[in-house]
């Protein structure tokens, strides 16, 4: 009991909690479950902090919840490649970033839908660039010598590129990127933050991450998206 207000905190720097596709207590569930594993495989001798591995076990519990569930409709899924190719063709044209506006006109579609698709596709997003910070270079099937050195060299190189592509980013986005990824704040903390709701947080950060992954995949050649 005194460690599900870090369950909640986990589930909330996932989800927005107005997501209309999720069941909150649902997700509360499946965390309290990560928990409980948690408890039962931490080993203190190892000199890693109960809440660090906690917060793992409850992220892997959830995150696997939702993909057995294959909750992103087709429809979704295919607006995400549509986004991502727009966010790659508004920045080549410009030289950088693309802005939400552009990539709406782009796909001729109203602001409000392309909130909306941001929205539904933050999830997706976010297992992505994940899925990159953690698997970047770990194919060895080209490698021919000294794979696991080799591997963590792609890592840096890759880590390097995407602090570039960071640093190109606005300030606000940047901000967004902080506060989530090294102050560990929820989407709602983070809204408070900067003045803005939990559901907007959760679209900056979604085009942020489509914005990284246009000009990534582009440059870097990366494991394929969702």
């Amino acid at each position: 009991m005194h460690f599900v207000p870090l369950v909640k905190r986990v589930v909330g720097r996932l989800f927005a909690t107005t997501r209309p596709y999720v069941d909150y207590d649902d997700l509360i569930s499946c965390g309290v479950l990560g928990l409980m594993d948690a408890i039962d495989r931490f080993d203190a001798g190892r000199g890693v902090r109960f809440e660090t591995y906690a917060q793992i076990r409850i992220r892997g519990e959830v995150i696997d919840y939702m993909r057995r569930q294959d909750w992103a409709p087709v429809h979704v899924r295919t607006r995400i490649k549509q986004l991502e190719s727009a966010y790659e063709q508004v920045a080549q044209r410009n030289g950088g970033p693309a802005s939400e506006l552009e990539v709406a006109t782009e796909l001729g579609m109203e602001l409000e839908d392309l909130h909306q698709t941001l929205s539904d596709s933050h999830f997706l997003n976010l297992m992505y660039l994940d899925e990159l910070l953690t698997e970047t270079g770990s194919d060895e099937s080209d490698m021919t010598s000294e794979p696991a050195a080799v591997g963590e060299i792609e890592r840096k190189e890759f880590r390097t590129m995407l602090a570039k592509e960071i640093g190109r980013l606005s300030e606000r986005e940047q901000m967004v990127l902080s506060l989530y990824y090294f102050d560990e704040l929820t989407l709602r903390e983070i809204g408070k933050v900067l003045g803005l709701t939990e559901s907007r947080i959760s679209q900056i950060h979604s085009a942020i991450i489509l914005k990284l992954r246009a000009r990534l995949s582009r440059q870097y050649q990366v494991p394929a998206g969702s």
